[in-house]
C-alpha cells in the first residue's frame, strides 16, 4: 500500500471545519479494523465531533497523531480541491494534501505495510478534529486522561525535516472598564480607552525587556507579544466605558518566562478597573532525547523548532513533528510532492521497526 492511494480517499472527504467528521472517522475505523486494530471513538458532548484512537498490541512504543480538519477553500484553485490531482509535475494537488492528510496517509500506509504480528511492542494512532481553530479534538484526549506512548510522531507538514520543539502560546483577554461621559467632561482615570493605552505602553516596554534573555534554539530567539484586537468606544465625542484588548505571547521557555509575564501584568493593572482571562496557555517544549539524532541521521537534516503550535504541545513526552512537503498549508492549489510522501512513509516504517520490533 502507498500513501497516495490513501490520500486520495482522505482528500475526497470534505472536512472543512470538520463538516464530514463522522464520515472521515468511519473511513478510518474501517481501515484499522481490517488490520486487526481495536478502535475507540470519543464524542464531544457539545459539538458531536469525534476523535478516534486506533490501537494494536500492548505496551505501545510509538504513537502517530493527525488532525482531520482542513481550512476553507481560498480563491485561486485551478483544480477540484476535493479530488487529488496529479498534473505530472511530481506534485499531488488537493485540499488537505499537505495540512495534514498527507502525513496521516503516510503513517496509515506505513502501518499497513508492517508485519504487525511480528512486533514486540504496540502502536497507537490518534485522529483529532478542530486543530485549525481551537484544538478541541486534542483537548478531548487530554481531558479524558489519555496516556500517550513514550514516543509520538505528529505528522504535520515539515518538508521531511524533523521539528523538535515549539514556542509556548499565552493568549489573554483584558476588559478595561470606565465611565461614559461627554468628551467635554471626562472623569480622570475613567476612560477605558486611555487606561488600555497606558497598559499597552507598559507592555510594549516590557516586551523589549524580555528580549534580554535570548534562546538560541528558536529562529526569533526571544518571546514576542502581539496586540491582536482592540475594541473600545462607540462615538468620537463619548468617553468609552469598556475596552477589550487581546494579547498573544509566543514564549521560548514557559517555565521561566510565564511567571515573569504574569507578575508584570498584575503590576501593570494595579489601580486600574480591569481584569483578564487567559484563554490559551500552551507550554513551550524542546525535545532533546536520543531519538532526535536518529531522525537527523535518517533525514540528513538537523532538528529545528516548528514555526507554530501543533497538537504535540498539549501533552508531555518524547515528541517529533515531521511530515511531507513542501509546506503549502492554507494556500490555493495546496499540494504535496510524491517523493516526499514516499520518503515520509518509508521513515515511518523504519521508526515502527526500530521502536516496536
Amino acid at each position: 500500500m502507498i500513501a497516495r492511494d490513501i490520500l486520495k480517499d482522505l482528500v475526497a472527504i470534505n472536512t472543512i471545519a470538520d463538516k464530514c467528521n463522522r464520515e472521515f472517522m468511519d473511513y478510518l475505523e474501517d481501515f484499522y479494523r481490517k488490520l486487526d486494530f481495536s478502535v475507540d471513538r470519543m464524542t464531544n458532548e457539545k459539538t458531536g465531533k469525534q476523535v478516534l484512537i486506533a490501537s494494536y498490541g500492548d505496551d505501545p512504543a510509538i504513537g502517530f497523531l493527525g488532525h482531520s480538519d482542513t481550512v476553507d477553500i481560498t480563491e485561486g484553485w485551478t483544480t477540484d480541491p476535493h479530488v487529488l490531482t496529479d498534473k505530472g509535475d511530481g506534485m499531488l494537488y488537493g485540499l488537505g494534501s499537505c495540512d495534514m492528510k498527507g502525513g496521516t496517509a503516510c503513517f496509515m500506509a506505513a502501518i499497513a505495510n508492517t508485519d504487525l504480528k511480528s512486533l514486540n511492542k504496540g502502536i497507537r494512532c490518534y485522529h483529532t478534529y478542530d486543530e485549525e481553530i481551537m484544538f478541541e479534538g486534542v483537548w478531548d484526549l487530554v481531558h479524558a486522561g489519555t496516556k500517550f506512548p513514550p514516543h509520538v510522531v505528529v505528522a504535520e507538514p515539515t518538508d521531511f525535516k524533523p521539528a523538535v520543539g515549539s514556542k509556548g502560546l499565552l493568549e489573554i483577554i483584558f476588559p478595561f472598564r470606565g465611565t461614559t461621559t461627554h468628551s467635554s467632561t471626562p472623569i480622570e482615570g475613567r476612560s477605558s480607552n486611555k487606561n488600555a493605552v497606558r497598559f499597552l505602553n507598559k507592555m510594549m516596554d516590557f516586551e523589549l525587556e524580555l528580549r534580554k534573555h535570548p534562546s538560541d534554539f528558536f529562529g526569533i530567539p526571544y518571546p514576542t507579544m502581539n496586540i491582536g484586537i482592540i475594541k473600545g468606544g462607540t462615538s468620537i465625542n463619548k468617553v468609552p466605558a469598556e475596552t477589550v484588548v487581546y494579547l498573544d505571547f509566543r514564549i521560548c521557555d514557559s517555565e521561566r518566562e510565564y511567571p515573569i509575564i504574569r507578575k508584570f501584568i498584575d503590576d501593570a493593572l494595579e489601580g486600574v478597573d480591569a481584569s483578564y482571562e487567559i484563554i490559551n496557555d500552551i507550554p513551550s517544549f524542546v525535545n532533546r532525547s536520543a531519538l532526535v539524532k536518529v531522525y537527523e541521521e535518517k533525514t540528513g537534516t538537523p532538528g529545528a523548532p516548528f514555526f507554530g503550535i501543533t497538537e504535540g504541545s498539549f501533552f508531555e513526552g518524547d515528541r517529533i513533528i515531521i511530515g511531507p512537503g513542501p509546506v503549502t498549508a492554507h494556500e490555493a492549489n495546496e499540494h504535496v510532492s510524491i517523493k516526499s510522501l514516499e520518503d515520509t512513509q518509508k521513515l515511518y516504517e523504519e521508526m515502527i521497526e526500530l521502536l516496536c520490533r
